[in-house]
């Protein structure tokens, strides 16, 4: 049964990803090279040999998971000779080995909880948040021979290209293709000419990451200076979790903090935006914790106002849009006092409104802080939001296509406040703290 089911074609460098037999592999190639696919016969080939265990299917988001030939149906096509059942409520492909495959999207690493696992594929894994990939790791255990597998058009360098390139540990294994390998005269399955298409959209830079499969970033669109991000990279390490918080370095007496947050208001790169509250210390420049996620306005304002009490940090809100205002409302409801105030035309108001001018202005003064090497960052996903904050050819600066900017802007609002005052003294800018 089991050499039946895998006479499935698949062209070499396919092959090669499929038969390998590391604990964590990756699968990183070109838009249209077959990655999905790959990752999905992997699965079928450890299904196999491996009767009865379950795994675990991921995607950025449902929608990249079930969209039409997408994840999902690869995997139905892939899996069609032993599937019994396909549960759409629960998202769950059942097979006559009695395997159950679970699929679940990671734009919320914490939904990844609960099953243990067998083996576990990310598809468009580069996309994917790296708590989501720790989350994942932790899920295999139980069952003998547990592997986990990613397979990604590259994003710049980020997390992927750490685990896998820059610091792979042991039984971590890279797979490259390019587009050009999935084509027909290559052995693969795309027309020849589907490159050429390929290369009206892509050239440069662009084509490498996008046709090549290569870890590149896109040189002359990245906005923040490229050597101390890359410095920032290999400073990164995991805060100590304090409820939804991470921390990094406990308060300090006499030390001054400040804070902005970044509250969600709508889409950001497809993947929905996140609210953010990073907190600096003034004087060593340091982003020393950290509150990152998918939170109601109530709920936020209840997560910061305990640990911004603990560090008396002067925060800084976004006042935009009804959940700005709906956050500013709660945090003073709370009796949080230390608030930044914005001057305006007739009355001082509570946080801060963000027009393209001083969206401008306080992303500048972020960037100087980044090139100078007067901020320190050791919050990885954080780090990987400046590789992807760009220039576009229109002069406009927001996140790349599939990117967030949530920690950016955060930063960027606290450290309009950390521009305007020394280091270690008062915190003075146009508007006064309020007590």
């Amino acid at each position: 049964m089991a050499e039946q089911v895998l006479n499935i074609p698949a062209y070499l460098k396919q092959a090669n990803f499929i038969k390998d037999r590391s604990l964590f592999a990756a699968l990183v190639g070109g838009v249209g090279s077959g990655k999905t696919r790959a990752g999905a016969l992997k699965a079928l080939y450890y299904s196999v040999t491996h009767p009865g265990v379950p795994g675990m299917v991921t995607a950025p988001t449902y929608d990249m998971l079930s969209l039409p030939n997408a994840t999902i149906d690869t995997y139905r096509e892939v899996f069609r000779p032993i599937e019994a059942s396909w549960r759409v409520v629960d998202k769950v492909l059942e097979t006559t080995h009695g395997h159950s495959i679970f699929f679940r999207s990671t734009d919320d690493p914490d939904h990844l909880r609960g099953p243990s696992i067998a083996w576990f594929h990310m598809d468009e894994g580069a996309r994917s948040p790296y708590e989501a990939w720790q989350e994942l790791v932790s899920r295999l255990r139980g069952f003998p021979d547990p592997q986990g597998w990613l397979t990604s058009t590259p994003v710049g360098l980020n997390w992927v290209y750490r685990v896998f390139v820059a610091k792979p540990g042991p039984g971590f294994a890279l797979h490259r293709v390019s587009t050009r390998d999935n084509t027909r005269s290559q052995g693969g399955f795309l027309a020849d000419d589907y490159i050429d298409r390929l290369r009206q959209q892509h050239q440069g830079d662009s084509a490498l990451q996008e046709i090549e499969g290569q870890f590149v970033i896109i040189s002359g669109r990245i906005y923040f200076a490229l050597d101390p991000i890359k410095a920032m990279l290999g400073d990164c390490r995991p805060g100590v979790r304090k409820g939804e918080w991470l921390i990094w370095k406990s308060p300090v007496v006499g030390r001054r903090y400040i804070t902005g947050l970044d509250t969600a208001t709508g889409e950001t790169g497809g993947l929905g935006s996140k609210s953010c509250s990073p907190i600096v210390d003034i004087q060593t420049g340091e982003v020393v914790a950290v509150l990152h996620g998918d939170y109601t306005p109530d709920r936020l304002a209840e997560l910061c106002v305990p640990i911004w009490k603990e560090y008396d940090a002067l925060a800084c809100v976004e006042r935009m849009g009804p959940a700005g205002q709906w956050t500013i409302n709660k945090l003073q409801e709370l009796g949080y006092k230390k608030l930044f105030y914005e001057d305006g035309v007739k009355a001082q108001k509570v946080g801060l409104t963000m027009t393209e001018n001083t969206r401008a202005v306080i992303l500048a003064a972020l960037e100087e802080a980044v090139r100078t090497m007067g901020i320190v960052v050791y919050y990885e996903r954080g780090v990987q939001e400046m590789l992807s904050f760009i220039r576009d050819e229109k002069g406009k600066l927001h996140a790349a296509e599939g990117a967030r900017d949530d920690f950016v802007m955060a930063l960027a609002m606290a450290w309009r406040m950390v521009s305007e005052t020394p280091r270690g003294g008062m915190v003075v800018f146009s508007g006064t703290e309020r007590r």
